[in-house]
């Protein structure tokens, strides 16, 4: 199954910036995480089923200052996880614009993995899949 690199375009909030007047670094996970769930939507896989991913760990690198702007966040699974069939590794970008041109203002990687919601023991990125699966052609 091939997924393919997902953007998304916000506009930063009012109450997304800090006392300096840039967005504070815990809002970027928060447009981090945003930039995921509509990589999920835009492939069909359903969050609401029995196997959900959750976030194991994240690597943040802040390059520019994000003000009050429309912001664009990529979103791309880079491969899963070679060593753990359990985990899943996502690249994540946001970008801004100077004069037109995008730039590299966030990049992150993320590491998830999956998590059986009633049982609470590991599950594979592949019973995530098969799940989300099921789960949309039972809707």
């Amino acid at each position: 199954m091939s997924f393919e690199l997902v953007s998304l375009r916000l506009q930063v909030r009012p109450n997304d910036l800090d006392s300096l007047g840039h967005v504070n670094n815990a809002t970027v996970l928060e447009y981090l995480e945003t930039g995921r769930w509509d990589w999920l939507k835009h492939h069909n896989l359903q969050i609401k089923q029995k196997i959900v991913p959750v976030v194991a760990r994240i690597e943040v690198n802040y390059r520019k200052v994000i003000i009050l702007e429309d912001v664009i966040i990529n979103t791309k699974l880079e491969a899963a996880n070679k060593t753990s069939l359990y985990q899943a590794n996502f690249w994540q970008s946001i970008e801004i614009f100077k004069e037109g041109n995008p730039l590299v203002a966030v990049e992150a990687r993320i590491q998830l993995v999956f998590i059986d919601s009633t049982e609470r023991t590991l599950r594979t990125l592949q019973e995530f899949l098969a799940a989300s699966n099921n789960s949309n052609s039972i809707n």
